[in-house]
């Protein structure tokens, strides 16, 4: 089997589906893990006896600990992409030389056999090309609709609507948008810029806007959300990662390249940058906090009101009778969005961030630490400790 790191941020999502109820089996199969590596993953954090107050950053702390310090090198593509074309033969059929196409697993022997590939690199390798080489260029087939249970999914999405002057400046205004996937509820909020902070406190309102929070969050792989897109191990922004614990969701990126994955969405940012043209026009002098107000007013009453042209019914009534119940509760305390930067400890004990210094202990010269600002604090941890 191929070998594959284990780092920090995939045992805090493996642990945090855990406690949500999801079975080792489904996390296995979300993760394209083995079953029986999730169990001694579990068996392993269950041993730190981990308080079940402990936010993001503590977890990440103590979740070190469990990290394998195994140094093998990640296997490598090379032997497959002289054969790309002859993989992509064998599964998508050629129709010069009569061959049907075949299924992935079956390309894999062919190959193996054919070039005597045994032993020189395995399926896992092959698996892991194929997805990252050869999916993507094959032609798309129909996707049927898919319905997911109440409470179950949110989708989001960004999308540029135009411009507009925010505080004497002419500024790019992108729309936030975000869907209940069961009752197709919508919430739109215009903002100018995309960074984590941002992203965060619009995911926060929406949360607000709903009354509750669904179990998984599916987004884009943009920046503030997910830093390495990858269909096993998406490496989430630490923000965007902070949210997704405070709230208890569990985050669903979509593939690279994939839009179907968050179809719900997507016909969405249009609607956004209609409403956002009719808003200017009807309310030329209000500023951006003001058409935000007006936004939510079309999502509540004007389209939550009519019936939805995919499911013949209007998303409010859906809403109200069947998915609010099933909304997780707000949190207490509301959210606190941070940003979260990286810091040299200079040779006089200071770093600098975000145009200010702060000193540290003469041990840590030298080295990388992590800076956590909010609106009143400042938090520096180095290795995940504080």
């Amino acid at each position: 089997m191929g070998y594959r790191r284990v780092n920090v941020e995939l045992l805090w999502d493996i642990y945090k589906r855990s406690r949500a109820g999801v079975s080792n089996r489904q996390i296995a199969r979300v993760h394209g893990l083995d079953k029986k590596t999730v169990n001694q993953y579990l068996a392993r954090i269950e041993e730190l006896k981990l308080p079940r107050d402990l936010d993001y950053t503590g977890l990440l702390g103590c979740l070190t600990q469990v990290v394998s310090a195994n140094s093998k090198p990640r296997p490598s593509f090379e032997v497959f992409l002289p054969l790309a074309d002859e993989i992509r033969d064998l599964v998508a059929g050629n129709h010069e030389k009569q061959q049907k196409p075949m299924k992935p697993k079956t390309a894999w022997d062919v190959v193996s056999h054919r070039h005597g590939l045994a032993g020189k690199t395995s399926y896992e390798t092959f698996k892991r090309f194929y997805r990252s080489q050869i999916l993507s260029g094959l032609a798309a087939h129909s996707v049927p609709r898919i319905e997911t249970e109440p409470g179950e999914e949110t989708q989001i999405d960004y999308g540029q609507v135009g411009h507009k002057l925010v505080d004497g400046r002419r500024r790019v205004i992108n729309a936030y948008c975000g869907k209940l996937s069961c009752s197709r509820r919508l919430y739109i909020e215009y903002v100018t810029t995309q960074d984590e902070v941002s992203f965060s406190r619009s995911g926060a309102d929406m949360f607000g806007f709903f009354g509750g929070a669904t179990r998984y969050l599916n987004l884009d792989n943009l920046k503030a959300g997910v830093i390495s897109p990858d269909i096993h191990d998406p490496t989430l922004n630490r923000t965007f990662a902070e949210l997704c614990d405070h709230y208890g969701v569990l985050a669903d990126p979509a593939r690279v390249r994939s839009p179907k994955d968050k179809a719900k969405i997507e016909r969405s940012v249009p609607l956004a940058r209609e409403l956002f043209k009719r808003l200017n026009a009807l309310y030329p002098d209000a500023s951006l906090e003001e058409l935000n107000r007006h936004a939510l007013i079309w999502c509540r009453d004007e389209y939550g009101a009519r019936k939805h042209g995919t499911t013949g019914i209007p998303p409010n009534q859906v809403f109200e009778e069947v998915e609010k119940a099933c909304l997780t509760s707000l949190p207490a305390e509301p959210f606190v969005p941070a940003r979260w930067s990286i810091a040299k400890v200079h040779p006089d004990q200071f770093i600098q961030t975000g145009g200010k210094y702060y000193g540290l202990p003469a041990r840590y010269i030298g080295k990388q630490v992590d800076v956590r600002i909010t609106t009143s604090t400042a938090s520096i941890y180095y290795q995940n400790g504080l």
